[in-house]
């Protein structure tokens, strides 16, 4: 559900429904929702802990302290850290801090990450979560995500995609969902454009990187409305992937 689809409502049985989009033209006003309906719209999105999505290739699990070595195995190339905010999480030590810093994101309610597990045996290959979560806006950030480097170019990481995207607009009620990625990567932003999302500008050099860099990103959106054509294309890539492609 989002703002949209309830704006246009139909009034209830009980007279407390929103007013009808030929009735709200007709007058000149401007549609808003009765104070509970607000609420109840912005509590809706939750993105609470525990949260798990399963698919065809992988599983996204709640990252977890104990993932820790297998997240460090899955991390030996140094390919995977050139434009990644966290920096390179290689060592033990810093992928371990960096796992503490989420959970503690996650427990103050902006982030939920997710360890990606690989089927058949679900070993951990990679991290990605949800961040920013703006549930005022009805809004959230997809990002974080990084993969093996002999998974890229796999089903694993558009089906992380679709469960997650999947997630925030048809449970969590989300009425947009942003990703960014490095103006530099090239790479990521192909993937993105995929997915169906809208290339939407530039944020110039908003990020100071060690070194004295600073990093330009580009952001891309999709909205409620645009969510059926995006889940279509999804599921035929993926489709096309289970019917015996391992590259998508």
């Amino acid at each position: 559900m989002h703002f949209g689809s309830l704006f246009n409502a139909p009034p209830t049985s009980a007279g407390r429904g929103v007013r009808s989009s030929r009735t709200a033209r007709a007058s000149g006003a401007t549609v808003i929702p009765p104070a509970d309906l607000w609420t109840e719209l912005v509590t809706r999105m939750e993105f609470r802990p525990p949260v798990s999505l399963s698919g065809r290739f992988l599983r996204l699990v709640p990252l977890a302290p104990e993932h820790l070595q297998g997240l460090t195995l899955a991390a030996r190339s140094p390919e995977i850290w050139r434009y990644i905010l966290a920096g390179d999480l290689r060592e033990p030590a810093r992928m371990n801090g960096f796992i503490e810093e989420l959970l503690r994101r996650q427990a103050a309610g902006t982030d939920l990450p997710f360890t990606i597990l690989a089927e058949p045996e679900l070993n951990p290959v990679g991290m990605t979560r949800f961040l920013n979560i703006r549930r005022e806006e009805q809004c959230v950030e997809l990002g974080g995500t990084w993969l093996a480097r002999e998974l890229w170019g796999s089903a694993l990481n558009p089906e992380s995609k679709f469960l997650m995207l999947r997630h925030a607009f048809e449970v969590e009620g989300c009425h947009r969902v942003e990703l960014k990625t490095d103006l530099r990567n090239e790479h990521s932003q192909r993937a993105i454009a995929r997915l169906g999302a809208v290339r939407e500008g530039v944020l110039r050099e908003h990020i100071a990187r060690p070194g004295g860099y600073f990093r330009s990103s580009v952001y891309y959106g999709i909205l409620s409305t645009e969510w059926p054509s995006v889940k279509l294309r999804l599921e035929e890539r993926l489709h096309s992937a289970q019917a015996g492609r391992n590259s998508v």
